[in-house]
């Protein structure tokens, strides 16, 4: 069980577990700014992960308050921020969302694997990047489920 990620007027997809998914977006938060890439960051955080149920929710609370205060000082996109926090297991984005990440990452490369390193078609960030591309010249949504 895993993400595929979608064109959803083309059909081209990508393939990864939930880990990669993470780290994609982790990087997506991360070349977007060093300030929301470490904010976003403390979400996988094993300090984070074991925090007691009494302190979970007053923890969250907070983190959403510094969330929402970095979209409206505009020191964070929304669109961006639509992406990195829609639920791993299925969501979409439009194209105008699309072009906005594209944007953000066209100039990033890595040879990480994010998909199946077992696959021949394992997902690099670069598919990552042409998908994202290829959704917002279609005027296409970006899906993954």
């Amino acid at each position: 069980m895993g993400v595929t990620i979608r064109c959803k007027k083309t059909g081209t997809s990508i393939d990864m577990g939930y880990g990669g998914f993470s780290n994609l977006r982790n990087k997506v938060a991360e070349l977007y700014s060093e300030e929301f890439g470490n904010h976003y960051k403390l979400l996988s955080s094993s300090m984070v992960m074991f925090l007691a149920i009494s302190r979970r929710k007053s923890y969250f609370e907070e983190y959403d308050r510094e969330t929402e205060e970095m979209v409206q000082s505009k020191r964070l996109n929304i669109k961006v921020a639509d992406f990195c926090y829609q639920s791993d297991c299925g969501g979409a984005i439009r194209y105008g969302a699309c072009k906005i990440i594209y944007n953000i990452i066209k100039n990033y490369d890595d040879n990480l694997l994010y998909g199946y390193a077992g696959r021949p078609d394992c997902a690099k960030f670069s598919d990552f990047k042409n998908l994202i591309k290829e959704c917002y010249e279609t005027k296409s949504d970006l899906i993954w489920s």
